[in-house]
């Protein structure tokens, strides 16, 4: 597993997060994409998963420029689980593994269902028109040997993993 070698040790708690805190970089909402209210993850990823997102938003915002489309924020649902995040997450997730990648700081979700219009243009792009750029982007980067990618249709997410 791609998520194991270059990851973290999974931690049990988020106390455990704390400790390694400098190894990681944290997730906070950008110019292209936003966080949002994190309940069973924590906004931290090793560097080059974060770099990852970093491309991701960057492309999705420089695809929907290419298409003269407005701007649209991406909304990251999920970064790093702890043991415990995916204890209490698995009551309620049935896509929930004790094996996540989410544990290794190199996974992270994105909504293929929902967006924020990030500007004033009336115009507006249907949702399944933005997750067909998101698609777009994706399959490019999963090409480049960048990353996987695992489309969850109950979740409404892309699942993502760093290579």
């Amino acid at each position: 597993m791609a998520a194991k070698k270059i990851g973290i040790n999974p931690p049990a708690t988020r106390d455990e997060i704390e400790k390694i805190k400098k190894e990681l970089r944290e997730i906070k909402s950008s110019k292209t994409y936003e966080v949002e209210e994190l309940k069973h993850s924590i906004p931290y990823l090793v560097p080059k998963a974060a770099d990852l997102l970093d491309v991701i938003g960057k492309n999705f915002r420089d695809s929907l420029e290419h298409l003269n489309s407005p701007n649209y924020k991406l909304i990251v649902t999920s970064l790093t689980r702890t043991d415990e995040d995916i204890t209490k997450l698995s009551s309620r997730n049935l896509n929930s593994s004790a094996n996540s990648a989410h544990v290794y700081a190199t996974t992270f979700d994105i909504s293929w269902a929902r967006y924020t219009k990030d500007d004033r243009k009336k115009t507006e792009i249907t949702p399944d028109q933005l997750k067909m750029v998101l698609a777009s982007v994706l399959r490019d980067l999963k090409k480049e040997g960048k990353c996987y990618v695992k489309h969850e249709r109950k979740q409404g997410c892309f699942h993502i993993t760093v290579k």
